[in-house]
């Protein structure tokens, strides 16, 4: 025979549930809604990454912005161009009146003995990068220039040229190691080929530029008064100054400049000097333009490419910062209407310069103290 116990409402500790051990429909749907948003959040975490960006301020710039200036000084007789006209490759941009034959052709001689000059520091350069041995002084103040752009292209090459050892303590298998260590070698190549032909460039441009002054030293010895200045290059031109006919220019001063349709645009930001140990050459960048609205057009995309290896300082002596160049991928904005934008010379930009990124899983790992980075 069954006892049936009767107890009191208050000794009663567990729940209804319990006692009944069904789970109500609605709680099935609670658990089930969590679980869901707990496994998306998951996903999410481990597919977003979270950047860490260093910002600094910067302005744009043409790659080969090409100067107009006259080798020698005189008077304007005839100016043919004005703030943003578009000139072609020879056109004449204005011509100059003889004020002092002798004086000129003297200062032509100068500057074509500058010229060469820096056409034999570039080849000695060019033979020392190929040797791999640095042939100049820096004691000589004529070298130093030189001595410091080869001690800047082997600081290129030793940061890429890492031996095995390096690779094998950090746990690399012999597979990966041999990947790397190709990768490396022709980022390598790439640095050597490209570092002799921009030098093999800028000699024949100083080439091209002696022979331009041996013409007119030429025009000048034959006792001629007015010389044409011509465009180097075809595209649009900015006035560095109000230049009018019967004003006088001087010889080797730029009174404006060409920027070419098909340049390249890079950006020179000043990082400070706290900034620069995180950053290394190739690292992503971010650029927002100054007045373009960043929700509606959007950044542009870049690479650092060259990091100045001494710190530069203000006139005023209060700031100090690192010059870098940051090449620019495509030369325009489009806007989330269809509306595109032109860079142009001049611009001021903000850069954001990624030099480390982690998915956001690993990143609530590490401020738990369950993960730890090298």
């Amino acid at each position: 025979m069954n006892r049936k116990t009767v107890r009191n409402f208050s000794e009663l500790k567990d729940s209804r549930l319990l006692y009944e051990k069904d789970l109500p429909p609605f709680g099935y749907l609670l658990v089930s809604l969590t679980a869901l948003l707990l496994i998306a959040v998951v996903i999410w975490s481990l597919k977003t990454p979270k950047t860490y960006v260093v910002k600094s301020s910067g302005t744009i710039e043409s790659t080969n912005k090409n100067y107009i200036m006259s080798a020698y000084t005189g008077e304007i007789s005839q100016m043919n161009i004005s703030e943003g006209s578009y000139v072609e490759k020879g056109d004449v941009l204005f011509t100059v009146k003889s004020t002092d034959l002798d004086l000129q052709e003297e200062q032509i001689s100068g500057q074509i003995g500058v010229y060469n000059e820096n056409i034999s520091q570039l080849k000695k350069l060019e033979q020392s990068i190929m040797d791999g041995k640095n042939y100049f002084d820096i004691t000589n103040e004529n070298d130093r220039q030189y001595y410091n752009q080869y001690e800047a292209y082997m600081s290129q090459v030793s940061q890429n040229d890492i031996d095995a050892s390096t690779y094998k303590s950090y746990g690399y298998s012999d597979a990966q190691i041999e990947t790397e260590l190709k990768k490396n070698s022709a980022k390598i190549s790439e640095l050597y080929y490209s570092t002799l032909k921009g030098i093999d460039e800028s000699i024949r441009q100083y080439e091209n530029e002696i022979d331009k002054l041996k013409i007119q030293n030429d025009a000048v010895s034959n006792g001629q008064s007015e010389y044409a200045v011509e465009a180097g290059t075809s595209g649009i031109v900015h006035m560095m100054g109000d230049y009018k006919e019967g004003m006088v220019v001087q010889a080797a001063s730029a009174v404006g400049s060409i920027a070419s349709e098909n340049d390249k645009y890079i950006v020179t930001a000043y990082l400070g000097v706290n900034d620069r140990p995180r950053v290394d050459i190739g690292d992503d960048v971010n650029i927002e333009v100054a007045g373009l609205a960043q929700n509606t057009y959007g950044n542009l995309k870049g690479k650092l490419v060259s990091v100045d290896n001494d710190v530069t300082t203000s006139q005023n002596g209060e700031q100090t910062f690192f010059k870098s160049k940051i090449e620019i991928e495509k030369p325009y904005l489009i806007s989330s209407k269809g509306n595109k934008v032109n860079i142009s010379n001049g611009m001021a930009a903000e850069t954001r310069i990624i030099y480390d990124e982690m998915s956001y899983f690993d990143y609530f790992l590490e401020s738990l103290g369950l993960l730890t980075r090298d």
